[in-house]
């Protein structure tokens, strides 16, 4: 949440101004918020209830309206404190946002240092920062590193990278939700930036959308004229005269037009009518149209005539009007006319020319003079007019050169720098996208890993159930086996008990005893099964003992079922002697006696 601001800059003016300019300026204040469309106002402290019952986005939409920037310092003071105080009550942190907005830009009025400007616009910031206010973050931004930049605190290299990246932020978000908070302004700072590095390209392309969304009313008048000036001089250094030509139409359209009664307004478009003037005047020469161009140059050199010969800013304006519409007039061959005028010349140079700060305004000066003298056949003059004029020329020349050097090397050093950057966050993107790659395929191979191991959990579970079927399927036909040779057992006792089966009863009896025995059909089914539970083994044995015979293999299957010697006699149909010998043959053959 923000603070009331009490800096010390602030509250100097709120003790300088005092309680009689802070009532009147608060009234004021309230009165223009919320009655400027009515005919009667209310009292100040029912406006300021308005205020406070109005809803977050009213509010905000009331700050906004009324430009609180345009103020000037005794009436901010005076109102910023009330304003402030409800914003606080009501929570509302855009409002405060906005409010402290308003205090940065009054930053001229209050006389802020830099130090303190840095400070705001870092908090502001990081308010919007916190609140997601991607719009808020964006303007703090930019005119935070303007400060930086002006304070020798930013790289021009840095600056020239964040207005790059600044403009595609502008152009992804829209360049209309920034209109409350002067979409042109921050466009004018970044185009007049490139425009003095000399970087006319990207110049062009800003000064272009800076057109499109100024609004050419108001605070934004002066403003718009400037943006109109720089587009028209951009195409008079790519020698496009003629869209030049057009913007300077479009700036004397406006200016001869003015629609308002501030004096100060009237008097920046005078100025400026009588510059594009001269400038239309110089255009239309190079594009070899005398005649008209002399009319505007006249018209320039009319609007710039000093008004007060005391104030050398006017009797500047007037001199180097005159210098365009001598030159013309001296193109034109119309020598009668250029005498009277370069007496004027004469005059105004040894008034402000000779000690004149921006000494190589003389060069066209005596240019026009060697001209005049070389025109008149006075050759002596001429000649000593253009000594004059040229270590002026090569003085200029070498500013120029060296001038243009410099801007060259900031503008490859910025664009070295912007490239660095630019693969510095093309690293970080593919870094980003091979550790976003890596965790995918990490999940991938997881969710493989995952799904193997379910599967073979079932394929475990599933082989564990087959194995349990088995096994009972197993234990039934041995528990088969073992009734088999229970009844054997008991039939032979029997048949033992009647001596020599002679009768039929007897035949039948040694009948059930020979059924009893294990068959070829019941070993394949045997076998089939007992592989199943003991996978292997009987493999193991032909492999390792290839010299038993299919019968010693039965015997070792049946003795793995550990059965007694009774049980397998009866099972293989033979008598217990055989299988003690056939038992002895296999620990032989396999020299285990343990088998």
């Amino acid at each position: 949440m923000f603070r009331f601001r009490t800096n010390s800059a602030f509250a100097t003016q709120l003790g300088d101004f005092g309680i009689k300019n802070y009532l009147l300026a608060s009234i004021s204040f309230v009165v223009c918020m919320f009655f400027a469309q009515c005919t009667t106002a209310q009292p100040v402290g029912l406006a300021m209830q308005e205020l406070r019952a109005a809803s977050a986005a009213e509010r905000i939409r009331l700050v906004h309206n009324f430009q609180l920037e345009r103020l000037d310092s005794a009436a901010f003071v005076a109102v910023y404190p009330p304003i402030m105080a409800i914003a606080e009550t009501q929570r509302d942190w855009l409002m405060q946002w906005v409010l402290q907005f308003n205090f940065f830009l009054q930053r001229g009025e209050m006389k802020t240092s830099a130090r303190e400007n840095i400070q705001l616009l870092t908090e502001l910031e990081e308010a919007a920062a916190e609140h997601n206010f991607e719009v808020g973050q964006i303007i703090a931004r930019h005119y935070l590193q303007f400060e930086k930049y002006y304070a020798d605190q930013l790289p021009l290299e840095a600056l020239y990278t964040h207005i790059l990246s600044e403009m595609e932020q502008l152009q992804e978000l829209g360049f209309e939700k920034f209109d409350d908070f002067g979409i042109d302004r921050l466009l004018y700072h970044n185009a007049k930036f490139m425009y003095e590095l000399e970087d006319f390209d990207k110049a062009l392309q800003i000064f272009q959308q800076t057109e499109r969304y100024i609004r050419p009313t108001g605070r934004n008048a002066k403003s718009y004229i400037l943006v109109l000036n720089h587009l028209q001089s951009i195409f008079q250094k790519k020698n496009d005269l003629t869209t030049a030509v057009g913007f300077a139409k479009k700036i004397l359209r406006w200016v001869e037009n003015p629609q308002t009664d501030d004096p100060d307004l009237l008097l920046f478009y005078r100025q400026w009518q009588g510059l594009t003037s001269l400038d239309m005047a110089a255009m239309l020469v190079k594009q070899g149209k005398l005649a008209e161009s002399v009319n505007f140059a006249q018209k320039g050199y009319e609007l710039a005539k000093a008004h007060d010969s005391a104030n050398r800013y006017d009797l500047r304006l007037e001199y180097d009007a005159l210098q365009v519409l001598v030159s013309i007039k001296l193109e034109m061959k119309a020598l009668d006319e250029a005498g009277p005028l370069l007496v004027r010349l004469d005059e105004l140079y040894h008034a402000i020319g000779s000690d004149y700060e921006n000494y190589f305004n003389n060069i066209e000066y005596f240019e026009c003079r060697a001209r005049f003298h070389e025109m008149n056949g006075e050759f002596a003059e001429a000649i000593r007019f253009v000594k004059l004029a040229k270590p002026l020329q090569d003085s200029l020349a070498r500013r120029n050169d060296a001038r243009r050097l410099e801007q060259l090397t900031q503008r490859i050093e910025a664009e070295k720098y912007t490239e660095k950057i630019r693969r510095i966050e093309q690293e970080k993107e593919l870094q980003k996208w091979l550790r976003n790659a890596a965790l995918v395929i990490l999940a991938l191979v997881l969710m493989l890993a995952i799904g193997w191991i379910h599967r073979l959990r079932y394929l475990r579970r599933q082989k564990a159930a087959e194995l349990t079927a088995v096994k009972k399927e197993f234990a039934d036909l041995i528990q088969n086996f073992r009734a088999k040779s229970a009844l054997a057992e008991k039939l032979r006792l029997e048949l033992e008990q009647r001596g020599e089966p002679s009768d039929e009863r007897g035949k039948f009896l040694e009948q059930l005893i020979n059924g009893t025995i294990l068959t070829d059909e019941d070993w394949l089914r045997f076998r089939l099964l007992f592989e199943k539970v003991y996978p292997g083994f009987l493999e193991k044995q032909t492999t390792s003992f290839p010299e038993l015979t299919p019968a010693e293999l039965r015997y070792l299957a049946l003795e793995k079922l550990s059965l007694s010697t009774r049980e397998m006699a009866n099972i293989l149909g033979v008598s217990d002697s055989a299988v003690r010998k056939a038992r002895a043959r296999v620990r032989q053959k396999t020299g285990n006696p343990g088998s």
